[in-house]
Formats: structure tokens, sequence, C-alpha cells
């Protein structure tokens, strides 16, 4: 029963989605490492140079007849409208959205989002590696508030030895664990508490990357943005991946953390996960995506937890910027039920650092002795500059 709140709060994580932007099926380009388009080398963030100009020539629809190799100047940091110099990269992103839910036999209740909107920016100096994030959320109490409604998502610096495979840092930074997507309300996220919105801790982090293997591992040292150190998990998470074909990629997961108080059992918890994941694109126009973790919660004077979260997901690109998404997934605790779900969703990249995305979700969760339905309608619109 102590587990029922985190079960609860997975269940209604779907109403308040803020997604990040981090597109796992650019394996489908022949793109199985990150830090090739972004200054953080497992995924997301502040894009470097190379990452924009491939964001308009692999993303968005094409009308114009031009050349695919041939990048705009809106590929540049706010449409070309602010210069940079060559060691400072500019970033950020706005997404809103237009939710309608249904919980059991609850009514169904709309409202309208911001989920994000952050200003990035990152700092490549010779070896120097630094980046950061500011944002406005419209709710109070977020993990990753540093004044009320002001929000850091991650702010680290570090240094890349050799040609920039190995990269070292500390500060804030989204804990490296299975595939860095943007549902971040999905079992395996949730659960794992490894997503991009605002789960990322404080701590110390070394990455490798290069055409055969992508790793990261990071010392935990909790999240210095609540206030009560009791709720501060420490530990470590970390992952590697193989990709020894150009459209496929294979890795695996492990964390673990302790917390004397848990911020949502309010006891005493080790918290572990150990699971796979993999990314394949069997042609250009499928990409699929797939993770299985083995949970494990340790909590003080009962008895261990155990269970499995899973997910797959087939992304299909019938026209360049149009994408056709489903999603099942699968979440089972301590044996008490399998909750599971089921995701269609439907995305346009239709202009310069534009899209827009749809999704439908239909969720049986199992919350103690009893089971809900959840049912969500998303309509969102994102630009990042």
């Amino acid at each position: 029963m102590r587990l029922a709140p985190v079960i609860l709060w997975t269940a209604l994580a779907v109403l308040l989605p803020r997604p990040a932007r981090a597109y796992a099926w650019m394996i489908r380009h022949g793109y199985t490492t990150c830090a090739t388009c972004h200054v953080d080398p497992s995924g997301s963030g502040v894009l470097t140079p190379y990452g924009r100009a491939q964001g308009e020539i692999l993303l968005q629809s094409r009308f114009s007849g031009k050349p695919e190799e041939e990048a705009s100047p809106a590929a540049n940091f706010l449409w070309n409208a602010v210069r940079t110099p060559d060691w400072l990269l500019g970033g950020g992103e706005v997404r809103y959205m237009g939710l309608r839910t249904k919980i059991g036999d609850g009514p169904t209740a709309g409202d309208l989002i911001l989920m994000q909107g952050d200003a990035a920016a990152a700092v490549q100096v010779s070896g120097f590696r630094a980046s950061a994030s500011l944002g406005y959320v419209t709710s109070t109490g977020s993990p990753a508030a540093v004044a009320g409604q002001i929000v850091s998502r991650e702010h680290w610096a570090g240094w890349a030895f050799g040609e920039g495979e190995l990269l070292v840092r500390a500060g804030r930074i989204n804990v490296p664990f299975g595939i860095r997507n943007i549902e971040h309300t999905q079992f395996v996220r949730q659960t794992t508490r490894t997503d991009i919105n605002d789960t990322q801790q404080h701590g110390v982090a070394v990455s490798y990357s290069s055409e055969l293997i992508r790793a990261e591992v990071m010392g935990i040292a909790g999240n210095f943005q609540i206030q009560n150190d009791a709720n501060r998990e420490r530990g470590y998470s970390g992952y590697v991946e193989l990709a020894p074909l150009t459209r496929f990629a294979v890795g695996v997961s492990s964390l673990v953390t302790h917390a004397a108080q848990d911020v949502f059992l309010r006891v005493a918890n080790t918290r572990q996960a150990h699971g796979v994941f993999a990314r394949a694109s069997p042609w250009r126009q499928l990409a699929l995506l797939g993770e299985a973790d083995y949970v494990i919660q340790s909590l003080s004077g009962a008895p261990s937890q155990n269970g499995l979260a899973s997910m797959v997901q087939a992304d299909y690109e019938p026209w360049q910027g149009v994408h056709l998404i489903a999603t099942g997934e699968t979440l089972d605790v301590a044996g008490a039920g399998i909750s599971y779900g089921g995701w269609l969703s439907a995305a346009w990249f239709f202009a310069p650092h534009l899209d827009i995305r749809a999704d439908f979700v239909n969720r049986s969760e199992v919350v103690g002795a009893n089971r809900y339905g959840v049912l969500a309608y998303m309509a969102q619109g994102h630009l990042y500059f």
C-alpha cells in the first residue's frame, strides 16, 4: 500500500506533461550517438551548429524543392536574428498544449498549459564545456525550481578530452539511463525517475561517445534545488550502448539511489532500476524503440517491492517531417496487477524550428486494490530558437 502514492502519481502525471526535445528515432538517419548534435553527450538541450543544421535538413517537411543537403539561415539561433560568437551557443524552446483528460468515471476536464518556456546557452572554448537553462513554469513546487516558478532544469560545467569523445562534468545533469525521449510520462521514465523534465540531479558525470560505443555514468549527490536534505537521493546511474550496425544500437542501464525520506513515500527508501534498451531502423521510414527495466524499492520497515516497466514504440515517417507513432507500455509493481497503456501520436515538423503534435493516451492503471481508466487527448505546439 505504501507504493499506491507512487502509482497514483504516475497515473496523474499524464495530466501535466512538460516534455523537452530529444528524438531517439534519429537513428533512422544513422545517428547512433547524441554528441554530434547536442552539447549534452546523452542528448537533449542546446544544439551544436551541426545539430541545428541537421534539425532543418532532416526534420522538417520540404516544399521548395531545395536540395536536402542545403540548410537555410533559419537554422541559426533565433532564425538568424542574433549572431553569436563561435564559442557561444544559444538555445531554448516554448511548448504549449491543449489537454483534455478523464480518470475513471470522473468528468472530462480541459486545460491550456504552458509546458515549457526555457532559454538556454552553452559555451565551448577549447576543452571547456558549460551549459545552463532558465525557464518559467505555471505551477509552484517544481523539483527544478530555483525561486518560485523560475526553474533551471540543468546547469553544468566540464572539460572535454581528446577530440571531445570523453567529457567530465559537474552540476545539475539529466540522469543517464535508458532511452532519452520526450514522452516523460511513460511508465519507464516515471518509475525510474529519469525523465528530462524535472528529475535531473546534481552530481558528477563521465561520458564517452564514439561510433561504436556511447556510455555515461553519474555519481548522484542529490537535487539541491529541493530544501529538505532527507529527500535528496544519493547513489549512481549509468548506461552503456553498443552500435554494431549503422542503424541499430542496444544498451544496458543501471541505477541505485538512497534517500533518508523518499519524497513520495515519506520513509527511507533505496531505489534500484536495471534494464535493457534498443533502437533500430530496419528501413529509413521506420524507427523502433524499446526499453524494459526491473525496478526494486526497499522501504524502511517493509519487504522490498519489485516490478517491471516496459515500453515499445514504432515511429513511421511516410513523408519527411510527418511522423505517425504507436506506443505500448506496461507496469507491474509488487504483483499488484499489470497497468498497461497505449499511445497513438502524430507529429508534423512543418517549418524551421516549428512542429505540432497530437496524442491520444489510453491507460488502465492499478492503484492499490483498484483499477482506473485514464484517457488523455493532447494537442501541442512547439518551437525552438
